[in-house]
């Protein structure tokens, strides 16, 4: 496990993920035919580009739960017993 200190901050890893994303929208645009370049971009867009959203969510989401969990800001439902967390 790397320190605290050497481990890229969220934001870092985000830039990183978008620069791949780019790279990735550069090689099908050069790699287009002549005259399907927007149609092919809109594909990679409609596909990465969802992909790379859900994917950077679900990652927020997910550490804004560790959040709550390590500061125990979670409660117990009173109808279902179940344990929510709060805002």
């Amino acid at each position: 496990m790397q320190p605290e200190s050497a481990r890229p901050s969220r934001r870092e890893l985000l830039h990183a993920k978008l620069d791949a994303l780019i790279d990735k929208c550069d090689l099908v645009a050069h790699n287009a035919k002549h005259g399907h370049i927007f149609d092919e971009m809109e594909n990679f867009f409609l596909v990465e580009g969802r992909q790379f959203l859900q994917e950077t969510f679900q990652e927020q989401v997910q550490e804004r739960v560790k959040q709550l969990e390590a500061t125990g800001e979670g409660k117990q439902c009173p109808h279902c017993k179940k344990n929510a967390l709060q805002r």
